[in-house]
């Protein structure tokens, strides 16, 4: 199932939100330009592709460059790390405590730099197989081709199978979801790309070692609701810390500041009236989708849920109605 799931399944998912992603432009092009929806389409791709070309010759290198500068310094930000825990073993064991309290606190501490020590030697292993999953994301571009092309002609065939008094609503369902996932994916990646931004401008700034990597990674991570940023604070912490621990200081300041800038311009109306979901309601679906479906959970449940409660909003009263009429038929 997981081969599956990295092979077919995510790139399938990506490829739909990315179809919402570019058919305002698609349109576009076809409406205004007079392009054919083919043309359209493979307009569209020579601008990413000529973008992405452009950011990879400007950003790629030094992002290389920089995750070699990491790898090599992995063995010593272990070191580091242990030896701070090591630190903070000695200060628990100057306070007055009960024995017990004083033993399982050992024991956490320990069993902290035993798992720190495989963490820091498995992250590497982990970004290569990152790189291998990257064939499976070539599949994107061809599934989102199709989608786009015939995104129409995939509704009229789903429209085919279903009951001629359920149609009407199913139609205005395909449009509402239309309407809200267009609207929060690309709302989204804004809000990413400026998290991204800002938090790579401000560690510069501030001198902390792998900005670029820490804010492309922050940036990707912000896909997250709530929790992406709390994860990616994480390593921007510890890099901080590791240099200096007032430079960490500053930096979970420029964090805060920049999170803050987030969520009161622009997250209450990307996740809030594009979605019209409760806070409450996306933290639940954020924990259940990491759960049952892990990291790309994260990423799709939101989306997913989106679709799930409009058509419960647009079929939930006709069900209702239709199992009313058949009791009192009866």
């Amino acid at each position: 199932m997981g081969g599956l799931m990295a092979l077919v399944i995510t790139p399938l998912l990506l490829a739909v939100l990315l179809s919402y992603i570019l058919a305002p432009p698609v349109r576009y092009l076809e409406n205004k330009q007079r392009l054919s929806r083919s043309a359209s389409i493979l307009t569209i791709y020579v601008f990413l592709t000529a973008l992405l070309l452009l950011v990879c010759l400007n950003v790629f290198p030094a992002l290389l460059q920089e995750l070699e500068e990491l790898t090599d310094l992995l063995p010593v930000y272990t070191e580091r790390s242990i030896l701070f825990l090591e630190s903070l073993e000695e200060r628990w064991q100057r306070f007055e405590v009960p024995s017990s309290v004083r033993r399982a606190i050992d024991e956490n501490i320990d069993t902290m730099q035993g798992m720190l020590a495989q963490r820091m030697e498995k992250l590497a292993l982990f970004m290569l197989s990152v790189v291998g999953q990257i064939i499976a994301l070539l599949l994107v571009p061809l599934f989102t081709f199709y989608f786009l092309r015939d995104g129409d002609k995939f509704k009229k065939t789903l429209l085919r199978f279903i009951p001629p008094s359920f149609r009407r609503e199913m139609e205005q369902a395909l449009a509402d979801v239309n309407k809200a996932l267009g609207g929060y994916l690309r709302g989204l990646i804004i809000v990413s790309l400026a998290v991204g931004g800002m938090l790579y401008i401000g560690l510069l700034i501030l001198g902390v070692e792998f900005a670029l990597f820490l804010g492309i990674l922050n940036a990707l991570l912000n896909i997250i609701p709530y929790f992406g940023p709390l994860i990616g604070a994480v390593p921007v912490t510890i890099i901080a810390y590791l240099q200096s621990p007032s430079l960490a200081w500053k930096a979970i300041l420029l964090m805060i500041i920049v999170q803050q800038v987030e969520s009161q311009l622009i997250a209450p109306r990307v996740y809030g009236r594009e979605l019209g979901f409760h806070p409450l309601v996306v933290v639940i679906a954020v924990i259940l989708g990491g759960v049952f479906l892990g990291f790309f959970g994260l990423i799709f449940v939101i989306p997913l849920t989106a679709v799930l409660f409009i058509f419960i909003k647009h079929f939930y009263p006709l069900v209702k109605q239709a199992i009313r009429e058949n009791k009192d038929g009866h």
